[in-house]
């Protein structure tokens, strides 16, 4: 099994990201292999609907259950749409305690969205 977690940076020992479709990576960790690797966030600058798109994106990398901090309505259908399993990584600070709260049974599954929308990229 494949699990996809979002990260600031590469490899298991980078901090979680604070965005779910607007991370910069995605650390996806095999468990059968105990293998990690690191792609790149090709949707986080999409005018819209970047959780949709990074859904995809971890699908297409056969990705079956990931870890995020929210999801917003968008990403939460596609999540729904692809089969993809959902879980909160709470206050897990880094991919690899995220992945230890995972295979300990303590996170929780998302059932729906955590969050609104959030119309796109803002302007800051």
């Amino acid at each position: 099994m494949i699990i996809g977690i979002c990260a600031k940076e590469t490899g298991l020992n980078s901090p979680v990201a604070d965005r779910f479709g607007r991370a910069e990576c995605y650390v996806l960790f095999d468990t059968e292999t105990k293998e990690a690797r690191t792609i790149e966030n090709t949707a986080k600058n999409s005018a819209s609907g970047a959780g949709g798109r990074a859904v995809r994106l971890l699908d297409e990398n056969g990705v079956s259950v990931t870890l995020a901090p929210e999801l917003g309505p968008k990403a939460m259908d596609a999540i729904k749409a692809f089969e993809i399993s959902a879980y909160s990584y709470g206050e897990s600070k880094t991919v690899k305690e995220a992945l230890e709260n995972y295979e300990a049974g303590k996170l929780e599954e998302f059932k729906t969205n955590s969050t609104e929308s959030h119309h796109g990229l803002r302007r800051v």
